[in-house]
């Protein structure tokens, strides 16, 4: 009895041994490895058109190039927070200002790619004044937030091809909402500003218009050699080099979302407010038609992206980082 006890004894632990390395097995296989994955964009438009993603919380526990992907989306309220988390690759793809991604390329060595193209010019001259054609500032004050950045940098190369440098007073505020808010208390007639800042301010006062659209007025001030290319996907290198099968898919689905996105603004705006993106859904449905938000593979971009940071470069070097990206700057798929 006690001898046949034994074996009993001994085989079950032979049992549990060999479930044990079956399970072994598995999580060294592969083809069951798991990556954490962070896709980050900022609030305001350069987020809108990935909506559809942030909303389905899109390729989160799907499987691509053997392994099965965790992913997490991210919002936050300036480039400058998900800078340092895409150096310490916290974040491994995100929608930035294409002038930051520049930054990041030179700053890591070039471990920054742009994937995508994904929104142009959002920058208008609004107010109180009957102009029709740049020619129209000369002498006039403008209402700006933050000197220093591509809003300053588009007036003052639309203004330089003009004929107007020194001709036109840039009046400097700390934000987009400041500027807002002095055109509509009324102690400045003019502003540029990006949307939805555009579309709030005409929604309150309605003696406020949308007078000129910079970006028609930097494409003609380039004689349509540059636009303003003003967001762009990325992702770090290494990610999308290691990753190209999930980079793909992705971009198809990204695609997919800025049809929607213009498509059906009114649903847009509505998954763009319960996302905490925007908060005022009929600001956003509004804005979306002036966002420009588009959709171009960083091949089918890059004349347009490296034409639009050489003229940044031009007025300031540290814009872009100090120095043009080269050809590996833009992603091409395998």
């Amino acid at each position: 009895m006690r001898k046949t006890l034994s074996l009993i004894v001994a085989f079950c632990l032979i049992f549990t041994l060999m479930l044990t390395g079956c399970g072994e097995d598995t999580a060294s296989d592969p083809s069951t490895q798991t990556e954490q994955v962070t896709i980050a964009g900022i609030k305001g438009p350069t987020s809108i058109g990935m909506i559809q993603l942030i909303d389905k919380k899109a390729l989160d526990g799907e499987t691509f190039d053997d392994t099965s992907y965790t992913v997490d989306y991210m919002v936050a309220e300036s480039a400058d927070i998900l800078t340092g988390k895409l150096i310490n690759d916290e974040i491994q793809i995100a929608a930035l200002p294409t002038n930051v991604a520049s930054v990041l390329f030179n700053k890591t060595d070039g471990n920054i790619v742009v994937l995508a193209e994904q929104t142009l010019g959002i920058l208008y001259l609004v107010g109180r004044d009957d102009i029709s054609s740049i020619d129209g500032l000369e002498g006039k004050t403008i209402a700006i937030s933050g000197s220093g950045n591509v809003p300053q940098y588009a007036a003052d190369y639309i203004f330089e091809q003009n004929g107007l440098t020194g001709k036109v007073n840039l009046e400097y505020y700390t934000d987009h909402a400041s500027a807002s808010q002095v055109l509509l208390a009324g102690d400045a007639d003019l502003a540029i500003l990006p949307q939805p800042f555009v579309t709030q301010v005409i929604r309150k006062d309605s003696n406020v218009k949308i007078l000129l659209d910079l970006t028609k007025e930097w494409e003609k001030a380039s004689k349509g050699e540059s636009t303003l290319s003003m967001g762009c996907l990325i992702s770090t290198r290494t990610f999308a080099e290691n990753h190209p099968e999930f980079v793909s898919e992705l971009l198809s689905r990204y695609k997919q979302s800025v049809a929607f996105v213009n498509e059906s603004p009114a649903e847009a705006a509505r998954l763009v407010a319960d996302n905490n993106i925007i908060e005022d859904a009929q600001v956003t449905e509004q804005a979306i038609p002036y966002c420009n938000i588009v959709f171009k593979s960083a091949q089918e971009a890059k004349e347009e992206i490296s034409q639009f940071l050489n003229v940044l470069y031009k007025f300031e070097p540290s814009s872009i980082g100090g120095a043009l990206p080269d050809d590996s700057f833009y992603y091409t798929e395998p």
